[in-house]
C-alpha cells in the first residue's frame, strides 16, 4: 500500500514557495507516494505545473474566517457588539487581552476553529510546507490525521513579524523542521533553541536540465538593445529590492554605462517602481516584463543576473540563474554566499543602491565573462522520504 503524503501551501501562484513545491514533487516518485496538497486557494500560474497525480483538497477555513484573522482585534470586538453578538464580543475581547499578555494567538485560532472537522483522509505524512504561518502551522498539527508532521522553512524568520509564541507552541509536534539554507537554519535556531534537534537543512531542489530546457522554449528579449541587460526575477515587492535597483542604475548610467535593467514579476510595488524611474529620468532604461512562469529564456540571453533582495531565505531563482553560467550579483540576503561562495564570476553586495552599482561595475569592468557552466547539486531526498519509515 502506498503511503500518503499531504503538503499544505496557500496556492500554486508563481513564486519561490510553489516553485520550490514543484522541484520536491518532481524527485518524488508518484508511483511510490500518494501525494496530496492542500490549497487554502486553488488557483495560480503554477496550477497547471502540478503532476497529474497530485490530488487537490481546497482548504476553505481560512476563506471562512479571513476578516476576524487579518483586521484589528478591538474592530472585530465592536462589530460583533453592534450585530447584537455580545458573548461573541466578550470572548473576542478576552482572546485579544490574552493575546496582549502573552504574544500567542493559539488559542484564537482554537477558538476559531472549534467546529471546524478534522479531515476526513488519514495520512503518513503531513507538511506546513510555507511556515511558520499561523493558520497552516494550526490545520497541519490540529485539523489533519497524520503519523509524522513537519514544518518547511524559505525564510529568515528574523525578518518576519511572526507569531514566536504560537510557532513554539505548535512546533513542539513537527517531528522534523526542514529549513532551506544554513544561515536559515542557524538564524532559527538561535531564536528557536529547543527545537535544534529537529532543524536540517534541506536545499530547494532545481532540476538544472529542465531549466535549461525550458529556456529553449520560452521568451527572450525582442527590443535590439545592444548595451548590456541586466535581469531581476521575483515578485515586484519592497522587500525584493526593485526600488534600490533602480536607484543603482541611475548611479550607472550617470557614469555613462550603456545598460538596460529588466524586471520579470509582478507586485504591489511595481507602480512606485515605474514612477521612480520615471522621476529620476531613466524610464527608457527600465522594462518591467510582467509575471513569466517560463523566465529562463531571459535568464539565459541576459548579461548579468542580479538579485536585490532585502531578505530570503534560499532564492531559488538565483539557483536557477547559476544554471547558465552568466555573471551574477546578488545582495547578502540570507543564503546569499551559500550559493556563490564558489562562484568565480558571483560578487555579494551590500544593500544600498552605491553598494549593488559598484558590483554591477566590477562585473562589467571584467567584460560580463560567463563561466563554465558545472551540474547544479541536487538535494538527497532521503532525509524527507526517511520520515515515512515505520
Amino acid at each position: 500500500m502506498m503511503k500518503k503524503i499531504f503538503f499544505f501551501v496557500h496556492s500554486m501562484n508563481v513564486g519561490g514557495v510553489e516553485k520550490a513545491l514543484l522541484g520536491l514533487l518532481s524527485a518524488i516518485p508518484m508511483d511510490k507516494y500518494e501525494v496530496h496538497l492542500g490549497l487554502i486557494h486553488e488557483k495560480g500560474g503554477f496550477l497547471g505545473f502540478l503532476p497529474k497525480e497530485v490530488i487537490i483538497h481546497e482548504i476553505s477555513v481560512y476563506n471562512k474566517y479571513w476578516r476576524l484573522i487579518n483586521d484589528p482585534p478591538l474592530w472585530n470586538v465592536k462589530s460583533l457588539l453592534k450585530q447584537g453578538h455580545i458573548i461573541e464580543a466578550l470572548i473576542h475581547f478576552f482572546l485579544y487581552i490574552q493575546f496582549k499578555l502573552t504574544q500567542n494567538r493559539y488559542w484564537f485560532y482554537q477558538y476559531l476553529l472549534r467546529k471546524e472537522p478534522m479531515m476526513s483522509e488519514k495520512f503518513d505524512l503531513a507538511v506546513s510546507f510555507a511556515g511558520p504561518s499561523q493558520m497552516m502551522d494550526y490545520y497541519i498539527c490540529e485539523k489533519v490525521n497524520a503519523k509524522v508532521k513537519c514544518g518547511w522553512i524559505h525564510f529568515d524568520v528574523s525578518k518576519f513579524g511572526i507569531d514566536k509564541g504560537m510557532t513554539a507552541k505548535l512546533y513542539k509536534k513537527y517531528q522534523k523542521i526542514f529549513i532551506v539554507s544554513e544561515t536559515a537554519k542557524e538564524i532559527f535556531d538561535g531564536i528557536f533553541p529547543q527545537f535544534k534537534n529537529k532543524t536540517e537543512v534541506f536545499y530547494n531542489i532545481v532540476s538544472q536540465n529542465q531549466v535549461i530546457h525550458l529556456a529553449e522554449q520560452g521568451d527572450s528579449f525582442s527590443d535590439h538593445f545592444n548595451g548590456k541587460r541586466i535581469l531581476t526575477v521575483g515578485r515586484i515587492f519592497e522587500e525584493k529590492g526593485q526600488r534600490v535597483a533602480i536607484e543603482a542604475l541611475k548611479l550607472l548610467l550617470d557614469k555613462g554605462v550603456d545598460v538596460k535593467w529588466y524586471f520579470v514579476g509582478d507586485g504591489k510595488d511595481k507602480e512606485f517602481c515605474q514612477l521612480l524611474a520615471e522621476n529620476l529620468g531613466i524610464a527608457d532604461h527600465v522594462v518591467f516584463l510582467d509575471t513569466q512562469t517560463n523566465p529562463y529564456g531571459y535568464m539565459k540571453d541576459c548579461d548579468i543576473y542580479m538579485q536585490p533582495s532585502r531578505h530570503e531565505g534560499f532564492c531559488i531563482t538565483l539557483a536557477e540563474a547559476l544554471c547558465f553560467g552568466h555573471p551574477i550579483v546578488a545582495t547578502d540576503f540570507t543564503g546569499a554566499r551559500e550559493q556563490l561562495k564558489d562562484r568565480e564570476n558571483g560578487v555579494v553586495t551590500g544593500m544600498s543602491a552605491n553598494e549593488i552599482e559598484k558590483g554591477l561595475e566590477e562585473i562589467l569592468a571584467s567584460g560580463c565573462k560567463s563561466c563554465s557552466v558545472h551540474s547544479v547539486p541536487v538535494p538527497e531526498i532521503k532525509p524527507f522520504t526517511d520520515l515515512l519509515c515505520d
